[in-house]
């Protein structure tokens, strides 16, 4: 069993990635799912995600939701997300918005802050790199792939910026989860990064 170049793990891994995460966004990206239903397609991807966690029997420790490391990982966290938040900031100040975010009310930020964020991070990072340790792949292709599949979700909106800045930050943030394990230090940054980004209009 050992001995068979794809395990019967990584099968499954295989199939969770293409059904829950890539399925759905080639759908939206085809058409085939009409665009202004995107947020319940990608709803009912993360619930069957939540279900498939419960089937693993995840630990809160495996899936990055713990202390340990806690400190270190904001303080390993909090110059990068800085110094991205200020570059934000002058691109704006130089360049002006990208796009128009102006119809979006402090309901949306609280939304972004207190759910969507936490819900991604726990997606494509703890979700994910829990089952790519259970199928024991090398810690190089966790990020990587964790990494391509944020990037990817963000294909329906058919913005290379936005594609490019999802991957950098992205591969940023799958180093940090594979160093410290911790999800709530990255689950900072991003919503202090993706809030700032959609207030200046940058994505």
């Amino acid at each position: 069993m050992e001995g068979k170049l794809v395990s019967k793990e990584q099968q499954k891994v295989m199939l969770i990635v293409g059904l829950a995460y890539i399925l759905p966004i080639i759908l939206i990206d085809l058409g085939l799912v009409p665009f202004r239903a995107r947020f319940y397609v990608l709803i009912l991807a993360a619930i069957a995600i939540f279900a498939i966690a419960q089937l693993y029997r995840f630990s809160a420790l495996e899936l990055g939701f713990t202390k340990r490391h806690l400190g270190s990982s904001l303080k390993a966290i909090a110059l990068p997300t800085l110094a991205s938040a200020l570059l934000m900031f002058i691109y704006y100040i130089m360049q002006g918005p990208r796009i128009d975010n102006s119809a979006y009310k402090w309901t949306f930020y609280l939304f972004f802050v207190g759910v969507s964020s936490p819900v991604q991070e726990f997606l494509y990072r703890g979700f994910l790199f829990g089952i790519f340790s259970r199928a024991k792949l090398a810690i190089w292709v966790q990020i990587l792939l964790s990494t391509l599949l944020y990037s990817f979700v963000h294909l329906i909106y058919r913005d290379v910026p936005t594609l490019l800045s999802t991957f950098i930050l992205g591969l940023f943030w799958g180093c940090h989860y594979a160093k410290y394990r911790n999800l709530y230090s990255i689950i900072v940054s991003h919503s202090v990064l993706g809030a700032i980004a959609i207030l200046v209009g940058l994505v």
